[in-house]
């Protein structure tokens, strides 16, 4: 075995320009798939780093029209105390306070969680202690924080007797009972948890919107997700008198938490090993060929091989030894370049994973790269080594005998063509497809003008505005010292801006109050608005009028304003000012109607929306602030304006309307720009295979070319003949890649938008770019036989 390695060794460094050009081919096709495929598997093969991760799963009120929901309040205690199948359940409610006597004041984002959420997880504090069930009972003291230790590093500089401490959150104090070890939690930016005490506050315990929050559960040993399942819907299903009538028809469902947090992810990234697979595979199918190329040049050498006794399993030994050697190296450099690649992947991309869940090289990925190489090696490998293990003796040890190309390797090599640009055609579609539908997104008319709009949350501590009305002049004054600032031109405040909050945020069941026989599932999307709101955003009022000051009173008469989707679907032709509408526990009288807006995604058809004066719900706080100026040059500004009203008042997520809309475009980019990364890479393997296959043709038959020149063919007649040659190959692998492209863009229609999996016009702009770049790499060599020397050539014979 130690000789075959170093005869092949010596063979790799005979040809060093073989061996550069197959090196670097397969360093990137191993480096790009072990890159990727390190994202799959933090993704969605490692499980979560909690002890059984297996057994926890999350729990959803599942609505009868499909999807799922987060519990609420009521909900969460109904299944705490009928289950059987589950050992421990638990609620979170995410939450953003402000930290404050710690330095300048900071909004930092946490969870209410019930007393059983770090048990369902076994995850145990570093410093101090859990929650006990009497710090979440109604009895007991709620006012007790466990910190992150992100949060007690940065904010409390790690101090070891931060235990027993009291810090303030929202103007509360807060005793500090434990300290969580690093990367303890996979929720990302989880700063801190504090007691939920739904079972002390009545207003959190209604089964309907009043209180949501995720649930999640530990399965006992023996039980299944389908027992715990049909269990709860039992539960719910005997409890059903007591929901609300919207949601009596709903049911549960639930999945394991690690489905929960990346199931949304898998179609995209599996997308994306199967591209970078198809990148490999053509790599392996030029390798393959140069293989190819260099066994005609060796079958002499074979065939002396083969006289002196050498049988045709050590001429594939050993052949598949070199194939393996150059696969390793190239393997080596792969995942070299892997490694350095993940980084600026993640960067990229924006992936994340959750806290303790690393994207790197380790021994899974190792394992991977390893095997990757080994498949590649044999793959490129096994056909050469076939094809030159049986040379013809006779032919081969002629003295002077030329390498020659059997017509078995000239169907090799022209399958391999073939093949390559049947993989080039899938990706270059694949990319034209997803290109074509990013193009059309971005021409969708959100609703709302989204140019020079700043915005940025704020969260009112209950004790500093303890009323609806002190909120509501809260946010007044702080838009009256916003506009002072020159260069603002408007300033308005609503629960949350376009394309900030995931579908189903602020979400609640509406009906006419004039029709009880109204659908009670009719869900719309609520928010609530202050100040210029409609105007600084853009959103066209239809009919009506919008919302006075005199409306954001907390003795006003409950007005609402809705948009057209609302408008169409609950009043059809009637028209619908001074129409009773029921919503939030209330019946409001419409008073305007607005245009609709997208307000989750530009790619998200507008669904219903309404719109309340602040003062009826002011517990979420978005501003927005028109300028004349670029948005971010006004921040200090703004900032300063805000805690001239509060000195104490952080704010948080600053940024633009702009970037906002351009986050929701940010998994169609990542996706659209690898995509085409690799297809690029693949058109450019594609030519440089041709070429390499049809350059070689042409040195093969030089003695041919130099006869035809010699007996008067002209320079078109020679080229006419070489492009006939190759790009009848490359017709054959566009007509199967359209077919096979055909099978992608059904795969991929999920993630297209307004354009069809079999779009005629990236199909023919796919075509003439890979006839156009097929035919210049067949053009190149077939120039080179024109100048051969039919004198030169002749001789050489």
């Amino acid at each position: 075995m130690l000789s075959d390695l170093r005869f092949a060794l010596r063979q790799l460094l005979k040809t060093p320009g073989f061996t550069v050009v197959a090196l670097i081919t397969l360093a990137l096709g191993i480096g790009a798939n072990t890159a990727i495929f390190s994202v799959v598997d933090a993704v969605l093969l490692r499980p979560l780093p909690y002890p059984e991760s297996d057994r926890i799963v999350q729990i959803w009120e599942a609505p009868e029209t499909g999807g799922r929901s987060q519990a609420s309040g009521g909900v969460f205690m109904d299944w705490q105390d009928h289950t059987t199948q589950l050992e421990s359940v638990a609620a979170i409610h995410m939450i953003d306070d402000n930290l404050t006597g710690e330095g300048e004041p900071v909004r930092i984002s946490g969870a209410e969680v019930s007393a059983d959420y770090l048990r369902v997880l076994r995850v145990n504090p570093m410093l101090g202690r859990g929650f006990l069930p009497q710090d979440d009972a109604p009895s007991g003291n709620r006012h007790v924080v466990t910190l992150s230790y992100e949060l007690w590093q940065s904010r409390f500089q790690g101090n070891p007797n931060i235990v027993g401490r009291a810090i303030r959150l929202d103007g509360w104090s807060y005793t500090v009972i434990g300290v969580l070890a690093p990367n303890a939690l996979v929720n990302s930016g989880v700063d801190f948890l504090i007691p939920a005490t739904i079972r002390a506050d009545e207003w959190k315990q209604p089964r309907n919107y009043n209180y949501i929050c995720f649930v999640i559960g530990r399965l006992k040993p023996g039980a299944t997700i389908r027992q715990a399942q049909e269990e709860l819907a039992t539960v719910k299903r005997a409890l059903n008198a007591s929901y609300p009538k919207f949601k009596q028809p709903w049911s549960v469902t639930i999945q394991t938490l690690h489905e929960s947090m990346f199931g949304n992810t898998r179609p995209y990234v599996l997308t994306l090993l199967a591209a970078v697979g198809l990148v490999l595979l053509i790599a392996c199918a030029n390798v393959a060929n140069l293989l190819l190329a260099k066994g005609s040049s060796r079958q002499g050498e074979i065939a002396v091989r083969v006289a002196l006794g050498a049988s045709a399993g050590r001429i594939v030994r050993q052949l598949l030894t070199e194939s393996l050697l150059l696969a390793v190296i190239g393997g080596a450099a792969g995942v070299v370049l892997g490694k350095y690649a993940i980084p600026a992947l993640v960067s990229f991309t924006g992936i994340k994973v959750g806290e303790g869940i690393e994207i790197g090289i380790d021994a899974r990925v190792l394992g991977f790269a390893l095997a990757t190489t080994v498949a590649t090696g044999l793959l490129f490998g096994i056909i050469p080594a076939l094809s030159v293990a049986r040379p013809d003796l006779n032919q081969h040890l002629k003295e002077g005998a030329r390498g020659s190309t059997t017509a078995s390797r000239k169907r090799m090599q022209s399958l391999l063509i073939v093949s390559e640009t049947v993989l080039t055609v899938v990706l270059l579609v694949s990319a034209g497809l997803l290109l074509r539908s990013f193009i059309k997104v971005l021409d969708t008319n959100p609703g709302f003008n989204r140019e020079n709009v700043l915005t940025f949350e704020l969260t009112q501590p209950g004790r500093k505005a303890p009323t609806n009305g002190h909120r509501a002049r809260f946010i007044r004054d702080i838009l009256q010292k916003i506009e002072q600032i020159p260069g603002v031109a408007g300033a308005g405040m609503a629960s949350s801006t376009p394309m900030s909050r995931p579908v189903g945020f602020f979400d609640d069941v509406a009906s006419r109050e004039d029709r009880p026989d109204t659908p009670s599932n009719f869900h719309t999307g609520f928010d609530a608005v202050a100040g210029g709101f409609f105007q600084v955003v853009g959103i066209p009022l239809r009919r009506g009028r919008l919302f006075t000051k005199a409306d954001n009173e907390e003795k006003a008469p409950r007005v609402i304003i809705i948009n057209n989707t609302v408008a169409r679907r609950l009043f059809g032709d009637d028209n619908p000012l001074g129409h009773q509408l029921h919503i939030l526990d209330a019946t409001w009288e419409i008073v305007g109607i607005v245009d609709d807006v997208r307000q989750h995604q530009l790619d998200v058809q507008p669904r219903p929306h309404v719109y309340v004066p602040q003062v009826f719900f002011p517990w979420f706080t978005s501003i927005v602030v028109r300028t004349r100026l670029p948005p971010l040059t006004l921040a200090g500004q703004v900032r300063k304006a805000v805690q001239a009203v509060d000195p104490d008042q952080p704010i948080a997520n600053l940024g633009t309307l702009e970037q906002s809309v351009g986050k929701t475009l940010q998994a169609r980019r990542i996706m659209l720009t690898l995509l085409s990364v690799f297809a690029v890479a693949a058109l450019v393997l594609a030519c440089i295979g041709i070429y390499g296959v049809m350059a070689y043709a042409v040195a093969q038959r030089t003695r041919e070319m130099g006869i035809r020149i010699a007996l008067g063919a002209g320079s078109g007649q020679v080229i006419e003949l070489v492009l006939r040659d190759g790009m009848k190959l490359v017709l054959v692998g566009l007509g199967l890649g359209v077919v096979g492209s055909l099978g992608a863009g059904l795969l991929l229609s999920s993630q297209l938008y307004r354009v069809h999996w079999a779009d005629p016009l990236v199909l023919t702009l796919v075509a003439f770019a890979l006839l156009a770049a097929a035919l210049l790499a067949c053009w190149l060599p077939a120039r080179r036989a024109t100048r051969v020397d039919p004198v030169i050539a002749l001789r050489a014979e």
